[in-house]
């Protein structure tokens, strides 16, 4: 298997085996703070969020080929991302807007409709770490 990371401190996107060897950057450009991480492995996609000065989430094939974004407006601090591919669904949390949201459809080029799941005041951070429907 292989472990995928994000690295603020870098800007990267990077990707080794389990035992520590085949270290490879996939992504390096275009990076300004990117932070959560997920992967589809059944389509063979990745997604990651970026907070920097032009807020996104983006995606790619595991190899970081055809990279896409997929949510570039209404975008705060996202930093939180969860995907649920039974039904299709990238879901993310938003640290400065106090929001989770999520889209229709978890494949990439084919977000149709984003909407608002949930929104909080100082109480709540955004970050998902687990998220069940």
């Amino acid at each position: 298997g292989n472990l995928y990371w994000t690295d603020t401190g870098t800007d990267r996107i990077e990707v080794t085996r389990l035992n520590g060897t085949s270290r490879k950057i996939l992504i390096s450009e275009n990076l300004d703070e990117p932070r959560a991480i997920v992967l589809n492995p059944v389509m063979g996609y990745m997604y990651w969020t970026d907070w920097g000065e032009s807020p996104k989430i983006e995606c790619a094939y595991l190899d970081g080929s055809e990279r896409r974004v997929l949510v570039n407006t209404s975008l705060g601090w996202p930093n939180g991302l969860a995907l649920d591919l039974e039904k299709d669904k990238l879901y993310w949390g938003d640290a400065k807007t106090d929001k989770i949201e999520v889209s229709n459809r978890g494949i990439p080029g084919c977000i149709l409709r984003k909407q608002v799941l949930f929104s909080c005041a100082a109480l709540c951070l955004g970050y998902i770490y687990s998220f069940f429907e």
